[in-house]
């Protein structure tokens, strides 16, 4: 693949440059192919897949961004070349700025990329032995919890039913309305199992974050500010799915907290900074310990991912499923000590 490295340069805390050009013809190959697999891809009334005329497509799509998507491919790739030729060690997603993109004219781009710094890790082992030597709470289950999830699963119950079935008595006679229970205690029994398995779930979480926050505690090192930006986007398109998915918009939520996208920010710069420190320290002692998620396990997840979201990146995709398996067997390393 070609291009021109017009610009490369260290930057302070853990950052380095790059100005890159890239010829016309690479980008117009690039848009051609993307062209053909919409044209595979796309099915339009009166045209089955594979015969939608190119101006149709091009009308779709938009001919801008079809140039940026092509774009941002072909520097996906030359950006794997530069990485490899100067052997940069970079961690995260780069912040790129496109200075030019006009068809028939090179395209030219500004990225920033953080480097792998290198944290003065604790000893985490020994914090690992530590926390996980700590005996845990006990897991008690009250009958006034089981009274009250027992009311809740009744009250569902009724409200499924209708009117005919309010003032539902729970007997031994009917609680095999909830799954073939022979007797109420029987039921209450499952009951307070579940609650249980609950409570040993939140307490095994409660456990492994007292981990990771004694780990974080005792590392040194400045975290490239790129990485923190880069998890508080993710911060933020984390708290917008939320919203959205309960059926609400995130401008309607703002307005409603009275803050703005940059005084969230603001408050979670702390948090971000924190996240953005563990992951690190992931790395780093993935590395140590030559910790790796399985080729099989990430081609699943990959598979599964990209099913669910079609416009995926494939290789975003498989970096984020590859980082976030070796995550988590960073932390079964860790709680394994």
């Amino acid at each position: 693949m070609h291009y021109t490295l017009k610009e490369k340069k260290p930057l302070p805390n853990s950052e380095f440059f790059l100005h890159v050009e890239i010829p016309s013809e690479e980008v117009a190959n690039e848009r051609s192919r993307l062209l053909l697999r919409l044209k595979q891809e796309t099915e339009l009334p009166g045209f089955r897949k594979g015969f939608v005329p190119e101006k149709m497509l091009r009308e779709r799509a938009g001919e801008m961004a079809l140039w940026e998507e092509a774009a941002e491919h072909v520097l996906s790739g030359v950006l794997s070349d530069i990485l490899r030729a100067e052997k940069l060690d970079v961690l995260g997603r780069p912040r790129v700025e496109t200075l030019k993109l006009a068809p028939d004219n090179p395209t030219e781009f500004k990225v920033t990329f953080a480097l792998y710094p290198t944290l003065a890790l604790p000893d985490y082992k020994k914090i690992a032995s530590l926390q996980n030597s700590k005996t845990p709470e006990p897991i008690q289950v009250g009958e006034k919890e089981i009274d009250a999830v027992v009311a809740e699963i009744i009250k569902q119950h009724e409200n499924a039913a209708g009117e005919e079935k309010k003032d539902f008595v729970l007997t031994d006679e009917t609680v095999n309305a909830f799954g073939g229970f022979k007797t109420v205690a029987d039921f209450r029994a499952k009951v307070k199992e579940g609650l249980a398995a609950r409570k040993e779930e939140l307490s095994k979480e409660k456990r492994r974050a007292e981990l990771l926050d004694a780990l974080v505690r005792e590392s040194r090192g400045d975290i490239p500010g790129l990485l923190i930006e880069n998890e508080l986007a993710r911060m933020e398109h984390e708290l917008r799915g939320q919203v959205e998915n309960l059926g609400g918009s995130f401008d309607d939520y703002l307005k409603e907290v009275k803050k703005d996208a940059v005084a969230l920010k603001k408050e979670w710069g702390k948090d971000a900074e924190r996240r953005a420190r563990l992951q690190l320290m992931f790395f780093q002692i993935a590395r140590e310990e030559k910790i790796a998620a399985e080729e099989k396990s990430i081609e699943a997840e990959v598979k599964h991912l990209l099913e669910h979201h079609k416009n995926a990146d494939p290789q975003s995709a498989r970096s984020f499923v590859e980082t976030l398996l070796t995550n988590q067997k960073v932390i079964e390393f860790l709680e394994q000590h």
